[in-house]
């Protein structure tokens, strides 16, 4: 006598087949983890660039509201000031509920309350950056057009943070939430990738700059700027080439080159300019830091 047999376990995502729900759970866990230090770094970085840095400076909303559309300078230095401000106090909401709430699973009251004020915290981050990154676009500096991919990271990784949940490990497991932040992170770490590897192509004054003051700071190779032009050039055609690699082949070697060279450039603002310019760093975390959640995901799903 035949007996009646189940059918093989079908998968609702894109992990691997028969991977348990605990495994998948986890995988999604450790990439909201990544990604939630990932902005909230940013976040502090962002504050004290703004506020408490000795090379504290204005963003280009403020820019943009005072020179370009000729606002009070008290109102303009004010609505830039609040918005840091908001972004380190929501930078301050995403650290605590990480710490507090990581491995709750619970439907309680407080929990969706934290969940919600954990939300709001992430799009008002998205939203901030994103008004910087267009007010720079508005105020026409050279590359400016290019504004809005160069700082994709620093607005997609707290919105895919939003999406994706991020407060534990019951509120990250959905496939479907995954499965979005990982297509915003991948497509917002190539256009960044893309976006500076054509200013390194084009030879931006600045990243001479960095790659001359590093080296006398540092190395004294003795670099010329004819050889940090050409350094530039093959660094340029690189990264676009690894941002297309990534969004057609998902390649985790892509997604380690950008771990490694998004850090080390965010990294050469403290070593062109001094250890002072550390926050010039940490706003920069997301080039290097999206793609480690990108790669972390990819890893574990291979497995």
């Amino acid at each position: 006598m035949n007996t009646p047999t189940s059918p093989p376990p079908t998968s609702t995502d894109d992990t691997s087949i028969g991977e348990a729900p605990e495994d998948r759970a986890s995988h999604s866990f450790a990439m909201a983890v990544c990604l939630r230090v990932v902005v909230v770094v940013q976040c502090f970085g962002l504050g004290a660039r703004y506020l408490f840095s000795s090379l504290e400076t204005e963003s280009d909303v403020y820019g943009w509201l005072y020179f370009d559309r000729d606002w009070p300078e008290s109102i303009a230095q004010s609505i830039d000031n609040m918005g840091a401000l908001t972004t380190l106090f929501a930078g301050g909401i995403l650290c605590l509920n990480g710490l507090l709430l990581r491995k709750s699973s619970s439907d309680s009251s407080w929990t969706r309350i934290a969940g919600w004020m954990d939300r709001a915290a992430a799009v008002w981050v998205a939203i901030w950056m994103l008004l910087i990154a267009a007010a720079h676009m508005m105020r026409a500096a050279v590359f400016a057009e290019l504004s809005l991919f160069e700082h994709a990271v620093r607005y997609i990784a707290p919105l895919a943070l939003a999406v994706c949940g991020g407060m534990g490990v019951a509120s990250c497991v959905s496939p479907a939430r995954t499965r979005i932040a990982v297509i915003l992170l991948a497509v917002a770490a190539s256009l960044t990738f893309a976006a500076h590897g054509y200013k390194a192509y084009e030879c931006y004054a600045p990243f001479i700059d960095l790659i001359l003051l590093s080296d006398m700071q540092w190395t004294e190779a003795g670099i010329t700027q004819a050889s940090a032009e050409k350094l530039l050039v093959a660094i340029g055609i690189a990264d676009i080439l690894v941002a297309l690699v990534l969004l057609v082949f998902r390649s985790r070697f892509a997604a380690f080159y950008m771990v490694v060279w998004g850090l080390v450039t965010a990294a050469s603002r403290m070593t062109a300019l001094g250890l002072e310019a550390w926050p010039e760093t940490l706003i920069r975390i997301a080039n290097g830091g999206v793609p480690l959640v990108i790669l972390i995901h990819w890893t574990a799903k291979r497995k």
